[in-house]
């Protein structure tokens, strides 16, 4: 039996270091995920940003009492003290320094979604991850949805038009709706794959509707509401046939899927999620940013990388 891994963490403003936690430490869990442990922590957070300042506290006292964490003044002494690191900053603007700090060990690290809010950033973390010789990924819980997998099934060969539709939360703040987006960025990227060429963000009423254009007419979308509910909807089309997404597992079940692939991957396994994939998400995001600000008329989705 493989001994546990030592997991340090960058970054205590998000929920799910608690969450992730729980599912590590806990195995009388229903999705207890065996194979890791969190054993040192760095709080972090971003004072420019309520979302972030006013979670940090509580999140480092859950993560040091609760779980035994320790909590270090900084990040080197996190990932000297683990065998992997996660960076759960939930601040992408921050996530190219963090993993230029991490990345010299050469442990493989797990960047939390999004992996970062440019192209330029990520092409930088490239160059890095290269020199170091240090394996990263960065991925949404949402790709392991067993609802998007059971419609990808059913579908059978392959999708030419998807569309989602459910709660996007605005935050105020300096991300506004671009915090939550990604999460149904990558569910597009995990249904249409790569090679989105434009995107158009509009707004009507209440709704406002981003979508991407693929090549040879492949097409997707995601549409907030400010007045809707909380219920997730999806729609994989394939010619005249057409399959309804339906959520069948709770956030813990999709926490514990993403936990199964990092464990995976620290351990050498395969790269769950291509690097270029994870590029066009952030340029898919820059994209339709650009779009919302001019008024929905369609952008390029930035290429380059290598």
């Amino acid at each position: 039996m493989c001994r546990e891994l030592k997991i340090g963490v960058v970054g205590l403003d998000s929920s799910h270091a608690g969450a992730f936690a729980r599912l590590w430490h806990d195995p009388t869990h229903p999705h207890h995920v065996p194979g890791a442990r969190m054993v040192a922590a760095y709080p972090g957070g971003s004072a420019d940003w309520a979302l972030s300042a006013t979670r940090v506290d509580a999140f480092t006292a859950e993560l040091a009492e609760s779980f035994g964490v320790a909590i270090l003044d900084s990040i080197e002494a996190v990932v000297a003290a683990a065998d992997a690191v996660m960076i759960l900053t939930i601040d992408g603007r921050g996530h190219r320094e963090q993993f230029e700090r991490v990345a010299g060990s050469g442990k493989p690290v797990f960047i939390d979604k999004p992996l970062a809010l440019t192209s330029s950033d990520v092409d930088v973390m490239e160059a890095v991850a290269a020199r170091s010789g240090a394996r990263v990924f960065s991925a949404s819980s949402w790709r392991w949805a067993t609802g998007l997998a059971a419609a990808k099934a059913a579908l059978g060969d392959g999708c030419e038009r998807v569309e989602f539709d459910g709660p996007w939360p605005l935050f105020p703040g300096v991300h506004g709706w671009a915090f939550y987006a990604m999460h149904y960025i990558e569910l597009l990227y995990a249904t249409l794959g790569e090679g989105c060429e434009r995107v158009g963000c509009v707004r009507t009423g209440n709704q406002e509707k981003v979508t991407g254009f693929w090549a040879e007419g492949r097409e997707g979308s995601f549409t907030r509401d400010e007045t809707a509910g909380a219920e997730f909807t999806g729609l994989l089309r394939v010619g005249h046939r057409e399959v309804r997404m339906e959520v069948r597992d709770s956030l813990e079940q999709r926490y514990a899927a993403l936990l199964r692939e990092v464990v995976a991957f620290f351990r050498q396994g395969p790269v769950p999620v291509a690097w270029s994939e994870t590029r066009e998400t952030v340029a898919f995001l820059a994209a339709a940013w650009a779009s919302r600000e001019q008024g929905g008329r369609p952008v390029e989705v930035e290429r380059g990388g290598s």
